[in-house]
């Protein structure tokens, strides 16, 4: 393998760990690992011009997460200004048992996400409100944020109308329902993942007492007007996602209802309004609610859109000029184990979401480039999409630069490195789609090579 065509890839990792580990911006080790790559590229033999537009396909690849970002900037200072989120926490607070807040939260946004087969707007809509009450009740917010997340992969990986899923295994050529008998590893860490919340709500210090929340309500009833009309934008958001609406019209409507909801029952000016929406949303009261309801803000997330356009630019050079396949199967090699072939396959799914910098792309670049190499086994497609059910799928919420998980974070409010240790979901389920490969392994079910004559 060529020393160029490995360059770009080392870069990437390279400034990546060099920005984590010295605090510079993320954005400039993503843009020193441009610079390697559009040298060596070029002395691949493609010209500055071709990888331009290598670049901006990319960046129209990256479209669709840059427009929810944008979305999701605008819609959480509207929800604040309108009552929204206030509501839904005022609410919240009175049925929602906090002792247990970690464990409900995984397993509300696990139930929500399966049904609307969508992570964002599950973390848009359930995880906002439990966020609020996981605020209000004195829990850690980046341990609720992980349970969220947590369960919002769960949806992912099972929901008949996720569209990552049903990627896969269109990608793969595997029917809906076939490989439903060996998906059993994903339900055991579904258990698993549970009693891990169930574990942290058991130990973890005590919540907020009863007086302090009731406390909590007063002051939301104070400063808001608490009813149903509120609660419409929100209505409208999970009615959108129920009715299979996408997630970027399922945002707008939201942000309409929730626009034309302020403007009609708020008295506040525009150029209050246009601050809130552009710096966050302040409510300035003198009491311990400011810090519960604020947030949101375009330049809070202008950090990420640069991040994301500009992974989204390197991956698009990257991928058209042919690096990433090359390099796969190279690292593949010729291994017949299948707890081995596994494993590599997983660590190569991780890689590639490391470089890639989104969900699709890495499902795109496995499904077609080790579908040959699991072909050669009995139940091989079925083999190839387990494994990249239970690792491809779920683990791009591991990388803080990944588009996906970016914008998880910036929905829920807590950086990516704070939410890290507590995404169990996705740590468990790629150990144990490893642990139980062999399950695969059956006698005869390597296919001998053809011998050249």
């Amino acid at each position: 393998m060529k020393f160029l065509t490995v360059l770009p890839i080392v870069s990437l990792i390279v400034g990546i760990a060099l920005s984590l580990t010295s605090g510079f911006p993320l954005f400039l080790g993503i843009v020193l690992a441009i610079l390697v790559t559009l040298v060596s590229v070029k002395r691949l033999g493609y010209s500055w011009r071709k990888q331009w537009e290598f670049g901006r396909e990319g960046i129209k690849q990256t479209k669709p997460v840059l427009i929810i970002l944008f979305l999701v900037g605008l819609l959480i200072p509207f929800l604040m200004m309108g009552g929204t989120i206030p509501a839904i926490i005022y609410y919240g607070l009175s049925v929602v048992d906090v002792q247990y807040m970690l464990s409900l939260s995984f397993l509300l946004s696990a139930g929500t996400s399966y049904l609307l087969g969508t992570s964002v707007g599950t973390l848009s809509t359930v995880g906002l409100a439990l966020m609020g009450i996981s605020h209000t009740a004195g829990i850690s917010p980046a341990m609720v944020a992980g349970a969220l997340i947590s369960g919002a992969m769960v949806g992912e990986r099972f929901s008949p109308i996720s569209s990552s899923r049903l990627l896969i295994l269109s990608t793969i050529g595997v029917q809906e329902g076939e490989g439903r008998k060996s998906s059993w590893p994903a339900l055991l860490g579904v258990a698993i993942t549970a009693l891990m919340f169930l574990g942290l709500d058991l130990f973890r210090q005590g919540a907020s007492e009863t007086g302090m929340i009731g406390q909590y309500q007063g002051l939301l009833r104070q400063f808001f007007s608490i009813g149903l009309l509120p609660l419409v934008p929100l209505l409208v958001l999970v009615g959108s996602f129920a009715c299979r609406v996408k997630a970027i019209p399922a945002l707008l409507y939201g942000l309409v209802t929730a626009a034309v909801l302020v403007i009609a029952t708020v008295p506040m000016q525009f150029a209050e309004m246009g601050r809130s929406i552009l710096y966050g949303y302040e409510l300035h009261t003198g009491t311990t609610l400011d810090q519960l309801v604020h947030g949101g803000g375009m330049l809070s997330i202008l950090s990420v859109l640069v991040v994301i356009t500009l992974a989204g630019f390197l991956n698009g050079i990257l991928n058209k000029a042919n690096l990433l396949a090359p390099l796969v199967e190279k690292m593949m090699g010729d291994t017949q184990n299948t707890v081995i072939l596994a494993g590599k396959a997983v660590l190569l799914s991780l890689l590639v979401i490391m470089i890639s910098c989104n969900q699709t792309i890495p499902i795109l670049v496995m499904g077609p480039t080790l579908l040959p190499r699991f072909s050669r086994m009995e139940k091989g497609s079925v083999f190839l999409g387990r494994t990249m059910l239970d690792a491809t799928l779920v683990m791009p919420v591991l990388i803080p630069w990944n588009g996906l998980a970016m914008v998880m974070s910036v929905t829920l409010g807590i950086p990516t490195l704070d939410i890290l240790p507590y995404l169990f979901f996705s740590f468990v389920l790629p150990v144990l789609t490893i642990a139980t490969a062999r399950t695969f392994q059956a006698p005869g079910s390597l296919l001998p090579h053809k011998k050249a004559m």
